[in-house]
């Protein structure tokens, strides 16, 4: 996607920022790597990561319950959008009288109980039982998803710290919740508290392949706070990053346009 810029917004570092992060579509929580972690966990080995993590009979229950919880969201969810869809569909229709009829119930009514409240239980309950396990912190980032779709930070917030004590710089769900947290104090506008979040991120080799990602997102929150020397040096190690094995290109490709952007405004 290309954006252009005013010379006006240009000398605004705030609007800048703004439209960048509105129009980066991985500051949403809908983000690859949340999606291919749960899809992992799913498919990959028939859940046997968390297996390797719940050694016990409790655990093993845990996990049990996770997965019903994950499938009933995952259900209800693929059912709102599948709902939208067919909504812009019919609208889109030329011949509007033919369009294929949506059915209202189906649609998602944007009362977070109504649409999620017995999901949201099951999540807040697993999530209170077993704080420390991965199924645990599986539940506070399903949670937090719910939550920040509903533009309900704080509470998104709450059911992450939950899990915080429990975090390590191995697991790879442990770099999935620093990289939530940041996310979620980025959007309500604590870029100095998300930045903390996202250097956990990359200052783990483990989390090699979401460090391209965290420094972005840094380089948008430094230019926030109107340093623009930090944000300049994520970008270019973000554009110059070769290691075919860990680069994301999607990122590198968004990281050299923002230097772009970043030298442009600076040459005003």
């Amino acid at each position: 996607m290309s954006t252009k810029f005013t010379k006006e917004e240009l000398k605004s570092p705030d609007q800048v920022t703004k439209t960048l992060r509105e129009g980066f579509v991985w500051t949403t929580t809908h983000s690859k790597i949340v999606i291919t972690a749960v899809f992992a966990f799913i498919v990959i080995g028939g859940g046997m990561a968390l297996m390797n993590y719940l050694s016990h009979k409790k655990d093993a229950e845990t996990q049990g319950k996770y997965f019903a919880l994950e499938k009933a969201y995952t259900e209800k969810k693929r059912g709102f959008d599948e709902a939208l869809r067919a909504e812009v569909t019919a609208a889109a229709a030329k011949d509007k009288k033919n369009a294929p009829a949506v059915d209202p119930s189906k649609k998602p009514t944007g009362d977070i109980q109504k649409d999620y409240g017995t999901v949201i239980t099951g999540f807040e309950a697993l999530l209170n039982e077993s704080p420390k396990t991965t199924a645990g912190q599986m539940a506070a980032l399903n949670l937090s998803d719910i939550y920040v779709s509903h533009k309900m930070y704080d509470e998104a917030m709450a059911s992450l710290s939950k899990v915080e004590a429990g975090l390590n710089k191995s697991d790879l769900t442990s770099g999935l919740v620093w990289m939530q947290m940041g996310n979620i104090l980025a959007d309500k506008g604590d870029c100095k508290g998300a930045v903390a979040k996202w250097d956990a991120v990359v200052a783990s080799k483990s989390f090699s392949y979401a460090h391209d990602e965290a420094k972005l997102r840094q380089g948008l929150c430094y230019e926030t706070m109107n340093d623009a020397a930090k944000a300049e040096q994520l970008y270019t190690e973000v554009a110059k990053n070769t290691d075919a094995q860990n680069a994301d290109t999607a990122a590198t490709r968004e990281a050299a346009k923002y230097l772009r952007l970043l030298k442009a405004k600076q040459n005003l």
